[in-house]
């Protein structure tokens, strides 16, 4: 039996949450610096292949609500996964998980009473990665479904550590990451690259929404989301007589609602106009929250859904990017594998 990935996803996702609504306040300048970067990636160019994981949202089938990152343990022969979570700064691992694979292969984890494990070693696509300090943190009390050698065990979180410094091809048709310390000069050139806000290991790329300038909070974790914004521009894009969708989101001690509605509007971003077809808005948010999130220009977030027919080319060292349409056949595998400089 895997986690459930929806709630493991709400954690995180309120935590985005907390960053953007409370930023105008002057709450994000009492939060402390991420963690340090533990992960040792290979200096040479390495391909991920990962899988969609689809849930049931709003009574419908929702094929794309989490990107999955095979990952394989010495002395393990099952594949797991990591949830790619670009919305969370560091890579973590969860403890039931674990428990259960320790339990049974002792010598691929090595696990006692420490919340975190160190000098962890794991092969992620085709690349041998260490994590010289990773934590592990309880979210439910599922195992591993040891008797079906085809289910998708959930083990951990794939964060922002793992492209930090790096630059990273998200090649969405073809379900591939490719990742690098830098690009070929081949794939910059005749590809328009912009600026876009890398701190703190969040991604901000400047938009503009239904023709008004914005930034939008890039988090690969809120797949089944086209536009996480506030209530007053979600309904300004509405369909006239659109019905209003909703659903429950954890937070904390109490619950806050989710409300999406079908959209006529775009996003323009990098060059290239998106069309949207939902909004979603949150409701037991304060209006001050929501104040403090439009002053600091931050028109909402959006994740993986905006960009299923495109190439995202992320240079993070350089906080620059690109959108490359699937037409144009530009592929990650032109990635430098060069050393970082």
């Amino acid at each position: 039996m895997q986690p459930n990935t929806s709630k493991i996803k709400q954690y995180f996702f309120i935590t985005c949450l907390a960053i953007l609504f409370y930023a105008g306040s002057g709450f994000a300048q009492q939060i402390k610096g991420v963690p340090g970067n533990h992960l040792q990636l290979p200096t040479k160019a390495f391909n991920i292949s990962f899988r969609w994981l689809g849930d049931t949202v709003h009574s419908k089938w929702e094929p794309y609500t989490a990107i999955l990152l095979p990952v394989k343990l010495r002395n393990c022969p099952k594949t797991f996964y990591l949830q790619f979570d670009l919305g969370h700064p560091s890579t973590i691992l969860y403890k039931n998980k674990m428990k259960a694979i320790a339990a049974r292969y002792p010598k691929a984890v090595k696990l006692g009473d420490s919340a975190s494990l160190h000098h962890f070693a794991f092969r992620l696509g085709n690349a041998n990665l260490v994590a010289t300090e990773i934590s592990v943190q309880q979210f439910d009390t599922t195992g591993i479904n040891w008797s079906n050698q085809h289910s998708m065990e959930i083990i951990g979180t794939a964060g922002a550590d793992l492209i930090d410094g790096n630059a990273v091809a998200i090649d969405y048709p073809a379900r591939k990451i490719r990742i690098a310390p830098s690009f070929t000069e081949k794939i910059t050139q005749g590809i328009s690259f912009s600026k876009f806000i890398y701190a703190r290991r969040s991604v901000l790329f400047p938009a503009q929404v239904n023709g008004k300038q914005t930034m939008l909070y890039f988090d690969t974790g809120s797949s089944m989301y086209e536009l996480l914004t506030d209530k007053k521009t979600a309904e300004q894009m509405a369909v006239p007589g659109a019905p209003v969708q909703s659903s429950q989101v954890r937070s904390w001690d109490k619950f806050i609602t989710a409300r999406t509605i079908e959209v006529n509007a775009t996003i323009s971003l990098a060059g290239q106009s998106i069309p949207i077809h939902a909004a979603t808005y949150m409701e037991g948010m304060s209006s001050a929250q929501m104040e403090g999130m439009v002053k600091m220009g931050i028109g909402g977030m959006t994740g993986n859904k905006l960009f299923l027919q495109y190439r995202l080319l992320l240079d993070t060292r350089n906080s620059k990017f690109a959108l490359i349409p699937s037409v144009k056949n530009v592929h990650p595998r032109r990635i430098a594998s060069a050393k970082q400089k």
